[in-house]
């Protein structure tokens, strides 16, 4: 007798729907290539990957980012290391001698003007720059100088009134033997705003006697403001309320507390005026170090709006670049102590060969 062999499973399932062809995998789509994926063929023996084009365009910003870091930071370091002088040429008016190498000297002028619109050069501080130090050397307002073109001896913070910056230059050059051909000059209404910006400076050991001038040149400045129209009478009122000190100490000070206590004159001498000036100076040169990036920033381009100077771009990055460098800060004052007689007025008789001599020993240690 003849039996048929039995059939598997897949044949009978396969018996159940006659006529149904057998199923082959079909490949997968094959999907276009777009702007935001691209397929990266890898070398024998790697594995492919795929990288996306945004994430290329960040790393392409990235390295440019890096890049231009890398260029600010060569430029920067040029700055450091090329002398200011190599960066611009500018006239020493009335020098007659030239001072050592090693150093640049630029001469800081703030300028107060009176009630009747006289600008008169209150603060002339000599910026000395060098060998990782600053220096700074304040000449005194009421030291009795020759003005070329002037008949007998005047006041030295009268040579701006007489003739701007220039003329300045020239009789500090002429009366003091330096050579100085930089100058950068404030005046007094935008000195605050100077201060504020890099957010106050700390000073040290203000007394209870500078506390009543301090406020009284503070509320000066607010009624100068009011009689332009720049405030009303409420507006300053509140303002010296908020500006008011009441004792001396370690004090921080904001920027019109700041030039309240510049201009403190009566209280002592003209020495200690100088000296009070100085120390504003050092602690802004501080405060600046301290500094982050975004308020060094909006110093730089507020001070390119107010201050007024002979010196060109890099010659101001470079100059404030070895001042914010600087390990040390010293100060001192002409003319000095015993070289010149005093009638309560103004300094006469003045030994300038000695406070030449003064000055060079205490910048160049000669």
């Amino acid at each position: 007798m003849y039996y048929d062999r039995p059939k598997k499973r897949s044949e009978k399932k396969a018996a159940k729907k006659p006529g149904r062809p057998a199923r082959v995998p079909s490949r997968p789509a094959r999907r276009p290539k777009s702007a935001r994926s691209v397929k990266k063929r890898a070398p024998a023996g790697r594995s492919s990957r795929v990288v996306s084009a945004p994430r290329r365009k960040r790393h392409l910003l990235l390295k440019g980012f890096v890049a231009l870091v890398l260029l600010i930071a060569l430029g920067a370091i040029g700055l450091y290391f090329l002398p200011v002088a190599s960066l611009g040429s500018q006239k020493a008016p009335g020098a007659f001698q030239s001072l050592p190498k090693g150093y640049t000297h630029v001469l800081l002028i703030g300028l107060d003007t009176n009630s009747y619109d006289t600008s008169r050069s209150d603060t002339m501080v000599v910026l000395s720059v060098g060998k990782g130090r600053a220096l700074l050397t304040s000449l005194q307002r009421d030291t009795g100088v020759k003005i070329e073109g002037r008949t007998g001896l005047h006041r030295l913070n009268a040579a701006y009134n007489y003739g701007g910056a220039d003329t300045l230059l020239e009789t500090v050059n002429r009366n003091f033997g330096l050579d100085l051909s930089l100058y950068m000059l404030v005046d007094y209404e935008s000195f605050p705003e100077l201060i504020d910006l890099i957010g106050g400076v700390d000073i040290e050991g203000v007394t209870d006697a500078e506390i009543e001038p301090l406020n009284h040149n503070v509320r000066d400045v607010l009624r100068r403001r009011y009689d332009k129209g720049e405030l009303t009478w409420d507006e300053i009122t509140l303002m010296y309320l908020r500006e008011e000190l009441t004792k001396g100490g370690n004090l921080h000070l904001d920027g019109l507390q700041a030039l309240g206590y510049a201009r403190i004159r009566k209280t002592d001498s003209d020495y200690m005026r100088t000296l009070r000036q100085r120390k504003i100076l050092t602690a802004a040169l501080k405060s600046l170090k301290n500094s982050g990036p975004v308020s060094l920033v909006r110093f730089a381009a507020k001070s390119l709006n107010v201050i007024e100077t002979n010196m060109n771009l890099f010659q101001l990055l470079s100059l404030g670049e070895k001042a914010l460098l600087a390990s040390e800060i010293e100060q001192m004052r002409l003319p000095v102590s015993g070289t010149f007689r005093d009638d309560g007025g103004m300094f006469y008789d003045v030994d300038y060969r000695k406070n030449y001599e003064a000055f060079l020993r205490f910048v160049y240690g000669e």
